[in-house]
């Protein structure tokens, strides 16, 4: 029974947040302050705690100009500038093999952006464009 739950901790942990060596170190050796392993495993969460957070962070303005049904203030050449430097920031992390961790966050706040930009050409009455 405990190897199965140790299997799958192992299962879970070692390609999302460790290394098989620092899952090792970690869990079957049980050196918990292991600086370089510790090193690892901040890093990865940190950066998987940013995904998450860029889930929520273009929410608010979407739901805003959505209560309003206007997109006034809104420059749309900012918006798709925005989408522009989101793509390329994602573009070259897939290309160079970033983890996801260090590149997630574009992939999210481009969907948002993209949602922003539909919503203003809507409300200018240039859906068509859209």
């Amino acid at each position: 029974m405990a190897a199965e739950a140790d299997g799958l901790l192992k299962r879970a942990l070692v390609p999302l947040l460790l290394p098989e060596k620092c899952y090792d170190q970690i869990f079957v050796h049980w050196d918990l302050l292991h600086v370089p392993c510790l090193k690892i495993l901040l890093s990865k969460a940190l950066g998987l705690g940013i995904v998450a957070g860029s889930l929520l962070v273009k929410l608010p303005q979407v739901f805003k100009i959505l209560r309003a049904k206007s997109a006034e203030g809104l420059s749309l050449q900012s918006v798709m500038l925005e989408l522009v430097a989101l793509t390329g920031t994602m573009v070259y992390s897939i290309t160079n093999n970033f983890p996801f961790s260090s590149w997630g966050e574009a992939l999210f706040l481009m969907f948002q952006t993209i949602t922003i930009c539909f919503l203003v050409l809507h409300y200018r009455g240039q859906t068509v464009q859209g």
